[in-house]
């Protein structure tokens, strides 16, 4: 089965993130083969709507941890160019609901985690669970680009708080409040609230939508948000190699990810 599945539906097409036994988590070939699919979809004249969901449990939980493994630590380090050359990869893909030419609605469920976060971001609108839990990373172990994604959309007050502190989660409620979400509705009705916007949307002439999301996202374009998302790949690479991440990226291979969270949760890298 693929990774990703698109589905149409008159003027809307769904695309599908598709490894519902790893929560979606994005590898290389989900990297690949989603941008495939989104591009494919803004190329077409027969689509004027595009929604991209999750099957399964969750939207998805980010980025797939599972790495080659090491004598040391446990993880394999990049050197800085290496990384950044991959991470500027990843924000593409992640961000690509931004430059596709036709509105994206996020449809939102279970979990939207890490680098997970940035497609409805990114996105043109999203619907979210009530129940749905969006998260950041819970251990900080990297951390240098969703923060400052998020700040367009929660201010920075609570896009520091987010990016600062190891576990930090919105709910889909609050973020509806925050402008986060467009609507946060029960879990079970997520993707009908999200197929309802969608239709509302393609009544609207394709033409003069592509208009209406330049002009919309001109605006971001002017206040720094290309700039913040070009920006992000260095800042994330750059994380990568201090000290700290280092440290955190030992304990999580030494302890692995349950015992790791709760160590950090009692405190433990306080004795450092």
């Amino acid at each position: 089965m693929s990774v990703v599945r698109t589905e149409r539906n008159g003027k809307i097409a769904e695309v599908v993130l598709n490894r519902p036994e790893k929560l979606n988590a994005f590898n290389d070939e989900l990297f690949t083969t989603y941008e495939k699919a989104l591009a494919e979809l803004g190329a077409d004249a027969s689509v004027s709507v595009i929604i991209v969901r999750g099957e399964g449990r969750a939207f998805s939980v980010g980025w797939d941890v599972s790495r080659p493994k090491s004598e040391g630590n446990g993880y394999v380090h990049r050197a800085a160019h290496e990384d950044w050359l991959r991470l500027r990869g990843h924000i593409r893909a992640f961000s690509a609901v931004f430059d596709v030419p036709k509105p994206v609605v996020a449809s939102v469920h279970g979990y939207c985690m890490g680098g997970a976060t940035l497609i409805p971001a990114c996105a043109d609108l999203a619907v979210v669970g009530d129940d749905t839990k969006i998260a950041w990373p819970v251990l900080p172990i990297g951390g240098g680009m969703l923060g400052p994604v998020a700040t367009y959309a929660v201010g920075s007050k609570k896009g520091k708080e987010l990016s600062y502190t190891a576990g930090s989660h919105m709910m889909g409620p609050e973020a509806e409040r925050r402008g986060w979400a467009n609507y946060s509705v029960p879990e079970d009705q997520v993707l009908a609230k999200a197929r309802e916007v969608a239709t509302e949307i393609a009544k609207t002439p394709l033409d003069m939508l592509e208009i209406k999301k330049r002009a919309a996202n001109d605006v971001l374009i002017r206040q720094g948000f290309r700039e913040t998302l070009d920006s992000c790949a260095g800042w994330d690479a750059l994380i990568h190699t201090s000290e700290g991440n280092r440290w955190m990226s030992g304990k999580l291979a030494e302890l692995g990810i349950r015992a790791a969270r709760a160590w950090y949760a009692e405190g433990g890298s306080l004795t450092r």
